[in-house]
């Protein structure tokens, strides 16, 4: 399971979540670099859902080092970002608190 996952938020405006390898003054090293992309829910259109859609696409880079001086923060994402990103990734899909009570 990716363990050091974080959300990124590049100084144009691009949100993107990856697996944090390495970082020092003046690069960030990920892999498994997704962009969040906001887009029109199917049942609703005018009611937007958010997905992951894939960051540097046309790379064959399985790392990928970024400079620093292009990210404005690095921030912790939310549970269900951790959990779609691993269900992506072939990770552990942590369950949501929801108790399944069998034939109930």
């Amino acid at each position: 399971m990716a363990q050091n996952i974080k959300l990124i938020k590049l100084l144009n405006g691009q949100d993107i979540m990856a697996e944090v390898i390495s970082q020092n003054d003046k690069t960030i090293r990920i892999k498994n670099a997704v962009a969040i992309v906001v887009v029109p829910s199917r049942a609703d259109p005018k009611t937007p859902s958010v997905g992951l859609a894939p960051w540097a696409e046309f790379s064959d880079d399985k790392e990928i080092d970024v400079a620093s001086f292009h990210i404005m923060c690095i921030m912790n994402p939310i549970k269900e970002f951790i959990s779609q990103y691993n269900a992506v990734f072939g990770g552990i899909v942590m369950p949501q608190n929801k108790l399944i009570i069998p034939g109930a």
